[in-house]
């Protein structure tokens, strides 16, 4: 007989259950601090494309908006460092904070309005005149293999390293494994 899972199908106590069944549960959303900010963030829209213009001018008339953050107002964008094997040559492909003249996928940020409230922010972000080139996407490694469009333009290719796999001769292999003197 196979040996039972005793895990799939069987009830886990979960102890944080009952304070979010009673209403009790804590949300970093629920936090109130006396001159706290809320932030919201102005995501590109389109996948590939140059920034052309940003103006938050009409986001900061808005009374309860507090400041408009753009690559322009934080001058040299630092970029996000890989977390998980950064390997030497990818740092010209490290992606930047907040998009300063081009963006690169859809979602990347473009400013980040702070505001008295969520809603304020919104506000802002909704009110910053955005105008976007749009520039051919890079969606798959196919597109990304014929370097038409650049990502990255000062890399001057869409390819962050190049591995080749070489398929050896497994008969021989087999053969010198077993005509080799033993180091028993």
């Amino acid at each position: 007989m196979i040996g039972t899972n005793r895990y799939i199908g069987s009830p886990v106590e979960r102890i944080e259950d009952l304070r979010f069944l009673r209403g009790r549960g804590r949300f970093v959303g629920d936090l109130k601090r006396e001159g706290m900010l809320h932030a919201a963030i102005l995501r590109s829209p389109i996948a590939h494309g140059r920034v052309t213009f940003v103006d938050a001018s009409a986001a900061l008339a808005i009374t309860g908006v507090r400041a408009v953050i753009t690559a322009k107002d934080i001058g040299v964008v630092p970029r996000i460092p890989l977390r998980l094997l950064p390997l030497p040559g990818t740092e010209r492909f490290l992606q930047p904070v907040i998009a300063a003249d081009r963006v690169r996928y859809v979602g990347e940020p473009i400013a980040v309005v702070l505001g008295d409230s969520p809603a304020l922010a919104e506000d802002g972000i909704g009110a910053i005149a955005l105008d976007l080139e749009e520039l051919p996407p890079v969606p798959d490694r196919h597109a990304s293999e014929r370097d038409e469009t650049l990502l990255f333009e000062e890399a001057g290719t869409n390819a962050a390293m190049v591995f080749t796999g070489v398929k050896g001769d497994a008969d021989a292999a087999f053969r010198d494994a077993c005509s080799a003197p033993s180091t028993y």
